[in-house]
């Protein structure tokens, strides 16, 4: 009976294993209580700017801990896909909160950077996969560097916008086109009077 038992858990745990290390979660912050994960339901795209792409997303998040992996209800938010203004943002009723990824930061300390990590890993699962986004929580920058990410913000932050689309930088409008002015017309040519004889050489009929 102990030995069916064993061959049967055995068999039950690479399954198990495999099924607690879904490929497609992308893990983020970790507390000692367990761990924050993210799976990416649904990507939708809105707008497309001169620096960026922003999307409407919906995303589940997950809590993992040794008694394994709870579920929690799925969010809505919005990214903006962009190498220069990376940006994860949600949106309340009067107002959207937008956190400001930097890559290349010098001013977060380790402490600020490993709390950033649900928003490295959120972003990059949308805008990159969830493979790259595995890279990204681990090496945010190197992972930033190599995809061409130039964000020169020395440090990330959290602003506020009035609308998710605030942050799309768009093209100025082309200037209007103005019709051609109509050419000068010449003033009327006035024809010339006769010359006047002098009274001694009136002729005569």
């Amino acid at each position: 009976m102990l030995a069916r038992t064993a061959v049967l858990l055995l068999l039950a745990g690479p399954a198990l294993a495999q099924d607690y290390n879904r490929n497609d979660l992308v893990r983020g912050l970790c507390h000692k209580d367990g761990c924050d994960e993210f799976q990416v339901l649904r990507v939708e795209p809105m707008l497309t700017g001169t620096t960026g792409s922003l999307k409407r997303t919906q995303v589940k998040t997950f809590h993992a801990s040794h008694a394994g992996r709870s579920e929690r209800e799925a969010e809505a938010g919005y990214v903006y896909c962009s190498p220069t203004k990376p940006a994860v943002m949600a949106q309340g009723k009067t107002r959207t909160a937008a956190f400001m990824l930097a890559p290349f930061a010098t001013e977060d300390s380790s402490e600020t950077i490993r709390k950033n990590a649900n928003f490295v890993a959120m972003y990059f699962a949308i805008c990159h996969g969830p493979d790259v986004a595995r890279q990204a929580v681990r090496d945010l920058r190197g992972t930033a560097s190599s995809l061409g990410y130039r964000v020169a913000a020395t440090a990330s932050r959290m602003v506020e916008l009035t609308a998710p689309v605030d942050i799309v930088d768009r093209a100025p409008a082309p200037p209007v086109a103005q019709a051609p002015r109509p050419a000068p017309t010449a003033p009327p040519r006035r024809e010339a009077a006769p010359a006047l004889l002098p009274p001694g050489e009136i002729p005569e009929d």
